[in-house]
């Protein structure tokens, strides 16, 4: 834990936060927010997550609370907030851990996964998105990028094979070339595996919801078939796109979509 963060919790324990109350802290991974993130455990209390989130990424933070409740507010299964302290130069949320573990844990048997994560983005995108105010659409997302290749923020390295060698100024010139229409829903935005989570009933929630939003529907089913390939395999991904069909009213799955917002994503 950083001096910084340490002196913030402390702030938090003196004024009698709720859930942490003498709490044994760890550490756990940052998500797209870079928010620090630490695992809260209590005896005999729910698992609770803290986020501490500085400078910029405290306006990240702030984003992905007011998202995370306005999916609760529709009912969708996202983390409870509990408890949220913004000051001017940093952000603390207090989550409730969802309950479930990722779908990378593949503890179920595969086919009952696949259809599980199918049905609940599936879910996801039937939430009406007349009201949404997050917007998520290819030009905001192509801006984004756009000005993290400009900081020199997106390392081509990291591209896949598929990539490999490819310029991020050349990617993004052909990705604004050959914008596909858009079929707009409400989206997660970073559906990979370990931000969906299934649960002993098979029902799937989701974690990390800063990019959450108005977008297209292969913003979500791209990354979400990427990573059930690399998880599982390619059988397992036409189980996916068979399932997402029969459960998203008869949408036919669209390669080259997935293709497109998978290129895009290597810029994120």
């Amino acid at each position: 834990m950083t001096a910084t963060d340490d002196a913030i919790l402390t702030r938090l324990l003196r004024q009698g936060w709720a859930g942490l109350r003498e709490p044994r802290i760890e550490p756990v991974a940052a998500g797209m927010s870079d928010a620090s993130v630490y695992r809260v455990h209590q005896d005999g209390q729910p698992l609770n997550y803290l986020k501490i989130a500085h400078a910029d990424a405290a306006a990240l933070l702030r984003d992905e609370i007011a998202r995370t409740q306005w999916l609760a507010a529709h009912g969708v299964p996202v983390p409870a907030l509990l408890r949220i302290d913004d000051s001017a130069d940093s952000v603390v949320v207090l989550s409730r851990a969802l309950r479930g573990l990722p779908a990378t844990t593949g503890r179920r048997p595969l086919p009952e996964l696949i259809d599980a994560i199918a049905a609940g983005l599936a879910a996801l995108h039937a939430v009406p998105t007349f009201d949404c105010p997050f917007d998520e659409t290819l030009a905001i997302r192509l801006g984004r990028a756009r000005r993290a290749i400009d900081a020199g923020d997106v390392d081509a390295r990291h591209f896949a094979d598929r990539n490999a060698d490819v310029d991020p100024n050349d990617l993004i010139a052909r990705l604004i070339k050959t914008q596909p229409p858009q079929d707009l829903v409400v989206i997660h935005g970073d559906a990979t595996l370990s931000n969906i989570l299934i649960n002993d009933c098979g029902g799937i929630g989701f974690v990390d919801c800063g990019n959450a939003g108005r977008g297209d529907r292969y913003i979500d089913l791209a990354v979400t078939a990427n990573d059930i390939d690399e998880h599982f395999g390619s059988e397992a991904v036409a189980r996916f796109a068979k399932a997402y069909t029969e459960r998203s009213g008869g949408h036919l799955w669209d390669q080259t979509k997935a293709d497109y917002y998978l290129d895009l994503y290597e810029l994120f």
